[in-house]
């Protein structure tokens, strides 16, 4: 098992109350899961948890059971946990090394950290450009680089170090919808051939339905107290409801709910707007 939460909470330093939790979640090797949650519920402090950044960067106190590979999360330093854990988040240019004159030398920076051989280094990098769509960025200095080419360099990156969880935490939030559709069709052949497991981060209902099957809602709150707790968990259907009341959502999917509430749309959530438009039609158009 890659992820093993049972009941755990999150207490920060100087706190006498939860900031997460209790959260249960169990994630098996090449699976997906998307973590739902509004500004504020916890969602970047889970993904930094899951990481292994409690203790080194985050100061608190775990509770209940948390395991990563088989292993107390707080087990290992960020450095030791980087080689089978990657975690990429909201900004880029945060998480860019500032060590590198070239995309081909940032992508490579952690290869070369774990002491891999020239040509080990140069195979992961091809892949990792080749699934991020980076090569015609490889000469390009990393301070040039836009928003979107920054978050898709900085993915790349991650996808270097060959973790077995990748953590993502709105990572293409810079992105145009078509291009993560691209991206995330890439990672879906990556993780079937690898077994690599991906947990995303959302406050956004799409895109990233159409590639998950299991989903998590964390509360928002109107108080620190209220925030952080997992209201559902399941299919899109078990969060789908509890979703529309904290996260972003397109307006015909808030007509599925009220549809929903009121008991007239029956089977299942649409993942995507192909699955949208064929429900309507099924259930709405006549000849």
């Amino acid at each position: 098992m890659v992820v093993n939460l049972q009941q755990m909470r999150f207490i920060p330093q100087g706190a006498e109350q939860s900031l997460l939790g209790p959260i249960d979640l169990q994630l098996n090797a090449g699976q997906w899961l998307c973590i739902f949650g509004g500004n504020g519920s916890g969602k970047s402090t889970l993904a930094q948890i899951l990481a292994g950044w409690h203790n080194n960067l985050i100061q608190g106190k775990i509770e209940g059971t948390a395991e990563i590979l088989r292993a107390p999360l707080a087990d290992n330093s960020v450095v030791q946990v980087s080689i089978s854990r990657q975690l990429v988040q909201q900004s880029p240019q945060l998480q860019l090394s500032g060590c590198a004159f070239t995309v081909e030398q940032e992508i490579a920076f952690g290869p070369e950290n774990l002491g891999l051989t020239p040509d080990e280094i140069s195979e992961r990098v091809e892949l990792a450009i080749e699934l991020t769509f980076c090569r015609a960025l490889r000469t390009r200095h990393p301070a040039t680089l836009s928003g979107g080419e920054a978050q898709r360099v900085v993915l790349a990156s991650a996808l270097a170090m060959q973790p077995k969880l990748l953590l993502l935490d709105e990572a293409f939030s810079r992105l145009t919808p078509s291009a993560t559709q691209r991206i995330l069709t890439q990672l879906q052949r990556y993780t079937e051939q690898t077994g690599c497991s991906i947990i995303f981060f959302e406050r956004n209902l799409l895109p990233t339905t159409s590639f998950c099957d299991s989903f998590l809602l964390l509360s928002t709150g109107k108080t620190f107290l209220e925030a952080g707790k997992m209201v559902a968990t399941g299919g899109l259907n078990d969060v789908f409801l509890d979703a529309i009341e904290t996260i972003n959502m397109p307006d015909a999917w808030r007509a599925v709910g009220e549809l929903l509430k009121l008991g007239y749309w029956q089977g299942n959530i649409p993942h995507d707007e192909a699955q949208l438009l064929q429900m309507f039609k099924e259930r709405y158009v006549t000849a």
